[in-house]
């Protein structure tokens, strides 16, 4: 069997209602030499049975299942290995994909072999034909992607970036059990693709670089539920350690555990973290009134945003154009 050109991976957990319409749209792509490698986490829901079903009429999917509930960073890794392909994309099981969307990708990316990534801006919806706004993230020129490289600046991509798998392996693909603690907390499930751009991003000292499409081609689901702030710490504390974690690497010095990270945190910095968190989950609930359409709450919770921090509400903003 002649290996794909692309592997779309979708990691799947409890989203019977969802992933049908997702894997239609990637069997709609124009770019046709793929496979569809979708991974149930352990469902609860008929998320496994309808990927079965759909597996049986399309023979480009190929179904997988966990032992159980393992994790967004266990799935996503297994996703990477299995993958036939030398180039791989993620792609949630509730968004939607443009028919475009990979061949704007794999044409860029295959145009230049110093290309690590190429990404592309995203549009956020709660349901379909409700939009929320476009999301620009990741940088558009070579020159942008170096620059914070040398500055060694976080890299922000887009979810459904479309990578070489040789390089996420080379630098140890997604990480797997970061920190165990008595809580259950699965920190290796926050953030884990940017921190994995972030250590490909490495890859600059070999003059490698990402790149977005500034063109929105996947629409990225953002239910109600999700925009709630439960989880918010955890993310921004995975997010300061993988910003400690490229600064060390860049500076020749060896990462930290985040246990270590953690402990190092002064007073100061922990008010820092405190008020910076406030802000995010501020941010948050102004997203949530947005989608509801109370404009009055979005109003007052992006006041407090900006109380907190000034410098985060520009950098949302900067990357946030927003559909009214």
């Amino acid at each position: 069997m002649t290996a794909p050109a692309v592997s779309v991976v979708i990691c799947c957990y409890n989203a019977a209602r969802t992933v049908g319409r997702t894997i239609e749209t990637i069997r709609a792509q124009r770019f046709a030499h793929i496979e569809i490698v979708a991974i149930d986490d352990g469902s609860t829901d008929d998320t496994l049975p309808l990927l079965n079903a759909c597996s049986a009429r399309e023979p480009r999917l190929r179904v997988l299942e966990n032992a159980g509930n393992r994790g967004t960073a266990f799935t996503r890794q297994r996703g990477l290995e299995e993958a036939r392909a030398e180039l791989v994309m993620f792609i949630d099981a509730d968004d939607l994909a443009s028919p475009l969307l990979i061949e704007r990708l794999y044409d860029k990316l295959t145009a230049d072999d110093s290309l690590i990534g190429v990404g592309c801006y995203t549009t956020y919806f709660v349901e379909e034909g409700k939009e929320l706004g476009t999301q620009r993230i990741g940088p558009e020129s070579r020159l942008a992607c170096e620059r914070l490289y040398r500055e060694a600046k976080l890299l922000f991509m887009a979810p459904c970036t479309l990578f070489r798998k040789a390089d996420a392996l080379a630098v140890g693909g997604y990480r797997q059990e970061i920190m165990q603690n008595e809580q259950g907390i699965r920190y290796q499930d926050f953030s884990e693709d940017l921190d994995l751009w972030c250590r490909m991003s490495d890859l600059g000292a070999e003059g490698r670089w990402f790149v977005t499409v500034p063109e929105s081609l996947l629409q990225y689901r953002k239910p109600i539920g999700s925009l709630s702030s439960s989880n918010l710490a955890h993310m921004q504390l995975k997010m300061r350690w993988i910003k400690d974690c490229l600064r060390r690497r860049r500076a020749g010095t060896p990462e930290r555990s985040l246990a270590e990270f953690i402990a190092s945190r002064s007073t100061r910095e922990r008010l820092a973290d405190w008020r910076s968190d406030r802000a995010a989950g501020f941010y948050k609930r102004a997203g949530f009134a947005y989608a509801q359409g109370r404009f009055p709450t979005l109003v007052f919770y992006l006041l407090l945003t900006v109380m907190l921090s000034p410098k985060f509400v520009r950098k949302k903003f900067a990357t946030q154009r927003v559909s009214i």
